[in-house]
């Protein structure tokens, strides 16, 4: 991923090795019995606290012994699947490896080199030091990585990693012996559907699948670097089964064949899916927008989408125009529900018998329909075609026009669409006016492009003159989202009854009201919805959540039994997600990959211990997995760049840090009662995008005391006959208190 300024210190590398012709997807004992627990989600053996009490007593004579995957003899478990499962051993949650050993992930994430040019702090690229060192930035660097993460207690591979350190990977007339990946790890893949359905990536789709915060106007008022995919939309379905059914892509064929290696998927990202992130019941500043404002206000149709960040250089246009989350109305009878999902719109009809004045009285609000009041015109004229004109102006016969309703379309095909005043990537910011554009580069010119969305006055300027003949026609939306609609779909967010508040729509949770955030403090202000509009559409959200999961876990499921974590996570900047969003994955993940930090928000550990009990409360007794990330600045490779809010003293107090919540978690029950955690992930591997995140710095040396100093020094064992120092200041070491960390489910 692209680190975007002001967001979470999460930040994601380069997601392909296009050199390496891959694609990465960021990719016990006998017992007399065993109890079987079927659910919608997931499968999980519960064992008995006899076998627990006799894995104990055998641990001894099998210490410090693992199988090929690197599961502990301490524990047996039970495995006949070929694959990894998850198993819960008496009130214990761990991986359990192929050949029948309990397993605690401990992982690096975005285990890759950096780009070329990455410069550090002294204005060297410090790329060539791979090629250098190793001979390469590939194959053989990927092998002396791995026996370095394995000489620090690292078991596996985390999301974002390249091919070079992937089990699966060969090679020919390289350095590996036999052409096989020499250390072979377990290792979690990361598909990214609802991001890659967002831009049409493999061109799986007719068209794109909507971002509901691109059709916000100026009363969304958060972040606008992230998106809130429109999960209700048939095309994420059709992008994840297309992806899984691929037959050359390394990923999803490991996935369909069950692949040994393979301990647990993830998919989608919330660092680009807003509303997965940070909650708002602990104030880490950061908190995520609330899912069920934004689909409230958001427009009910999208005709165009200009530079998101998530795409910068691309425009997309939808000839199917509705957001399928706000207005897909089915009048369904089955009730909704996380188990079936409906949409807001059908979701408050359904609530309320479709009654709209039952809502009225419920919400202190005059809507007239559940609908749009808006009115759909269809092939208005603007023009013909000579061959030579190039400009075209016309009055639309109805007015006034909702914004993000226009679709211009050129010989009966769709080529352009309004951009409105509001949209932060479009070049008008005149209020009630908006321009148009296509995403065929050079079509027509933006800037003169211009509809006035009150009066209905259009001008288009093509770059080429339509061909002699060529209809030019218009299809549009009056009186409807921003145009006078009274509809429940044409909220805009500017009724009194919807608030202001984009983060929390009720107060806190009275089960953990201590660290709410929207206390009118730090840019969130206290809420103010109608009580019962906020109750009614905070309950909506784990059917939006729901969706998202379920139609994740039921394509997986179709092909594979592979264990399903998720999001990529759920949580951000140390905090939870919000609880109506752990509500809707609960039952369609088989585990979770989340994100609670001992250090953060400082300085409570009460605070830690709270947020643990909340996750665990709300995502259920489920197999959790921690991301981390923990930074140094002053004493790193990057000591020139400004320090984020999870910076420590030093690289000692760092790999403190990781040591205190790997320990933490390991050895404290969460609310359930059990000890959830089966996985830690370190990320990344290296300093990147001006970031302390590494377990090696930007000279590929290992913050250990010992090679990231100025002067040359032989690398520190495993690789003491390569080189290593030379670098910009003598830091120190993460690692020593890292190893421990990453040992303590196997001494403890």
């Amino acid at each position: 991923m692209i680190f975007c300024p002001g967001r979470k210190v999460k930040t994601k590398g380069k997601e392909e090795r296009a050199a390496l012709g891959m694609r990465n997807v960021r990719i016990p004992l006998v017992i007399a019995s065993i109890v079987i627990v079927f659910g919608s989600a997931r499968m999980r053996q519960v064992h008995t606290e006899a076998a627990l009490s006799q894995a104990h007593s055998g641990a001894l004579l099998h210490k410090d012994k693992k199988d090929k995957y690197g599961g502990s003899f301490r524990l047996g478990c039970k495995n006949k699947t070929g694959h990894f499962i998850v198993t819960k051993l008496g009130n214990r949650w761990y991986f359990c490896t192929p050949a029948g050993h309990a397993f605690v992930a401990m992982s690096v994430g975005n285990v890759l080199t950096n780009n070329n040019p990455t410069l550090d702090c002294q204005g060297n690229n410090t790329y060539p030091i791979y090629a250098a060192k190793y001979g390469d930035a590939s194959y053989n660097w990927g092998w002396q990585t791995l026996k370095r993460m394995t000489a620090w207690g690292f078991n596996s591979v985390g999301q974002d990693s390249t091919g070079t350190v992937q089990p699966w990977s060969t090679c020919s007339n390289c350095a590996w012996p036999g052409g096989k990946q020499p250390v072979p790890l377990p290792y979690f893949a990361e598909l990214r559907p609802a991001e890659y359905a967002a831009v049409n990536r493999f061109g799986y789709l007719t068209e794109p699948m909507k971002d509901e915060i691109a059709g916000t106007n100026g009363n969304y008022t958060t972040w606008r670097g992230g998106a809130m995919f429109d999960a209700f939309d048939p095309k994420l379905n059709t992008e994840l089964q297309t992806e899984l059914a691929q037959q050359t892509q390394p990923s999803s064929v490991n996935i369909r064949n069950n692949y040994p290696y393979l301990a647990g998927i993830f998919t989608d990202d919330s660092d680009w899916f807003q509303g997965f992130g940070a909650g708002p019941d602990f104030n880490s500043g950061f908190s995520n927008p609330n899912m069920a404002y934004v689909t409230l206000i958001t427009s009910p149709v999208q005709t165009l989408n200009r530079n998101p960040q998530y795409a910068p250089t691309q425009t997309f246009l939808y000839q199917n125009t509705q957001v399928y989350s706000k207005a897909q109305a089915t009048n369904p009878t089955t009730p909704c529900s996380i188990s079936n999902p409906c949409s807001l719109r059908d979701y408050l009809w359904q609530k309320y018998a479709g009654s709209i004045s039952a809502l009225n009285t419920a919400w202190g609000s005059h809507y007239t329909t559940f609908d749009s009041t808006g009115t759909p015109v269809t092939g208005e004229t603007i023009g013909t075609g000579d061959g030579t004109t190039t400009s075209f102006t016309h009055t639309l016969v109805h007015a006034p026009v909702s914004p993000l309703s226009i679709l211009v379309l050129v010989g009966g095909t769709a080529q352009a669409g309004d951009c409105p005043w509001f949209h932060p990537n479009c070049s008008s910011s005149t209020t009630n006016q908006g321009t148009l554009a296509s995403p065929t580069a050079s079509y027509i010119t933006q800037s003169t492009s211009i509809i006035n969305y009150s009066t209905g006055s259009l001008t288009i300027n093509f770059v080429n003159p339509p061909a002699s003949g060529t209809a030019i026609t218009v299809n549009y939306i009056y009186n409807g989202w921003m145009s006078g609609g009274t509809g429940l779909m044409d909220e805009s967010g500017s009724n009194s009854w919807v608030g202001t508040n984009n983060f929390c729509l009720e107060g806190a949770d009275p089960n953990y009201p201590t660290y709410f955030a929207c206390i009118g403090a730090s840019g969130k202000p206290v809420p103010n919805a109608n009580p019962t509009l906020g109750a009614d559409l905070d309950n909506w959200i784990p059917e939006f959540s729901g969706k998202f999961f379920k139609t994740m876990h039921d394509d997986l499921k179709a092909v594979t039994q592979i264990p399903y974590f998720g999001l990529d996570d759920l949580g951000s900047w140390g905090t939870p997600a919000y609880s109506k969003v752990l509500e809707g994955a609960a039952p369609y993940v088989d585990g979770a990959f989340v994100n609670i930090q001992y250090w953060f928000p400082r300085p409570s550990p009460a605070l830690f211990y709270t947020a643990y009990q909340y996750l665990t409360q709300y995502i259920g007794d489920v197999p959790l997995m921690n991301f981390s990330v923990i930074s140094a600045h002053a004493d790193s490779s990057y000591y020139c760049h400004a320090a984020g809010p999870n910076d420590q003293a030093n690289q000692t107090v760092r790999g403190q840090m990781w040591y205190n919540t790997v320990s933490y978690l390991l050895s404290t029950p969460g609310h359930n009662g059990t000890y959830p955690f089966v996985g830690f992930d370190w990320w990344s591997w290296q300093d990147f995008q001006n970031i302390n995140q590494g377990l090696v710095d930007l000279h590929d040396n290992a913050y250990d005391g010992h090679e990231d100093v100025l002067t040359a020094v032989p690398c520190s064992n495993p690789l003491q006959a390569y080189t290593c120092g030379r670098d910009t200041g003598n830091y120190g070491d993460v690692i020593t208190q890292v190893k421990a960390a990453n040992l303590f489910w196997l001494t403890h």
